[in-house]
């Protein structure tokens, strides 16, 4: 077996670290949304422009962070996406009208796309292939402190010291992570038998966009992304708006599901290894389980009829298991299925259309909230994982090669490297 180095270790829980500050940053508004529409004097269709105001950018961007992560590695990237990022979220809490909000969250949204990316660069870069499903694994419960922290961190912030607070602090804490990620990511480890891209391989984007196997991934993406989106962005709003629930009463309930999911991840990530391990391709393992969990995209079609707090969150807490599971089982994907040297361009390929796809859904979503309520928007949830998995099947579970003989694995474009300055200068 293979000795992971203690500096990996140290990488995980950095960027562990990380993903909490930009979930945080991120989902600010969400748990402010009732107390923001009173500061702004804004209705559920200007609070969807302030979603859409992070989801474009942060779409968009996805393709060009993604090739840059692959350019220049994780290390230089990541320190630069988390500073300016940082300093959106404090641009936001000083923002004194809508619209400055709504340009501190544009550049938030084009700065928290190089995230995914750069993170993917530094984990495949750090730990083996056949471990990555058992980091993230490992990972998750720590990264789940992120939703987990951020309704009763920003709920109490809000509460205690004016909802200012709840974008200021974040942002200043970011800035000084950044600091420390630059001196931390540097000389990683070169594993027996696998192989390091020179930069002459990198693929292109239309390159990329030629492979079958991308198309499916980026077409269930597509579909299944606004489920996740829309309830990160619209369920604390729900709890306080329709069923009664207070500020702190969000802060008070909404960390239950990332933190069951967090366990649940840990299972999930830990089946689709062993599977693995057992010579089963690394996509067909994650697809099982992704299409093991697609059932649980029906309970959403009940929440119109819920009205206790208590069963509308338990249902939460399912939506969000499914949708995380497909999320981040979907990017290791990635990494199963295309070399080193093209994750960072096509984890942000599939990261730019799905995050449109959900940024359409949510700028729809306000208006037809006002207009008829949130009964059609849960019905259209309902569906989406089942309609993904149908594209899944159609593209990686009808004996297509896509998902049972990844691309470029052991391709005549890669070339071993056996010493640490090289696989450093390939990233």
């Amino acid at each position: 077996m293979r000795t992971i180095p203690l500096a990996a270790w140290w990488i995980l829980v950095l960027m562990t670290v990380d993903s909490i500050l930009g979930m945080i940053d991120r989902n600010a508004v969400s748990v402010l949304k009732t107390t923001l529409k009173g500061v702004f004097r804004i209705d559920d269709t200007h609070y969807s422009w302030l979603v859409t105001a992070f989801m474009v950018p942060f779409a968009l961007f996805y393709v060009i962070t993604g090739r840059w992560a692959d350019r220049w590695g994780s290390r230089r990237t990541l320190t630069a996406f988390v500073l300016v990022w940082s300093a959106a979220s404090i641009w936001c809490g000083l923002a004194s009208t809508f619209g400055e909000m709504v340009i501190g969250r544009a550049f938030l949204g084009a700065a928290e796309a190089g995230l995914l990316p750069a993170s993917m660069i530094a984990l495949v870069t750090w730990f083996p292939r056949d471990r990555l499903a058992t980091v993230y694994a490992i990972k998750n419960p720590l990264q789940a402190l992120g939703p987990i922290l951020t309704p009763p961190v920003v709920a109490a912030l809000a509460l205690n010291y004016g909802w200012r607070s709840a974008f200021i602090l974040p942002g200043l804490i970011g800035i000084g992570f950044a600091l420390l990620w630059w001196f931390a990511d540097r000389r990683p480890p070169v594993y027996p038998g696998e192989t390091v891209e020179p930069p002459a391989s990198r693929a292109t984007i239309l390159g990329l966009l030629g492979r079958r196997a991308l198309w499916g991934v980026l077409l269930f993406r597509l579909v299944s992304d606004p489920v996740w989106f829309f309830f990160q962005y619209w369920q604390a709003g729900y709890l306080q708006e329709r069923l009664g629930a207070s500020l702190a009463d969000v802060g008070q309930l909404l960390w239950i599901p990332p933190a069951i999911n967090a366990v649940a991840t840990f299972a999930t990530a830990t089946w689709s290894d062993r599977m693995v391990r057992q010579g089963r391709p690394g996509a067909s393992a994650r697809l099982k389980v992704m299409f093991a969990l697609v059932p649980l995209s029906l309970l959403i079609a009940l929440l119109p009829l819920v009205r206790g707090t208590g069963l509308t969150v338990a249902i939460f807490t399912t939506t969000y298991i499914l949708s995380y599971t497909w999320l981040y089982l979907s990017n290791i994907m990635i990494a199963d299925l295309f070399p080193r040297a093209e994750v960072g361009t096509a984890v942000g390929l599939v990261n730019c259309v799905g995050t449109a796809g959900a940024a359409l859904f949510n700028f729809a979503a306000g208006p037809v909230i006002d207009a008829w309520g949130y009964t059609p928007i849960f019905l259209m949830c309902a569906a989406m994982h089942p309609a993904a998995a149908a594209i899944a099947w159609w593209f990686y579970g009808r004996g297509g090669a896509s998902a049972k003989a990844p691309p470029s694995r052991g391709h005549s474009e890669t070339m071993p490297v056996s010493t640490p300055a090289a696989a450093s200068e390939a990233r």
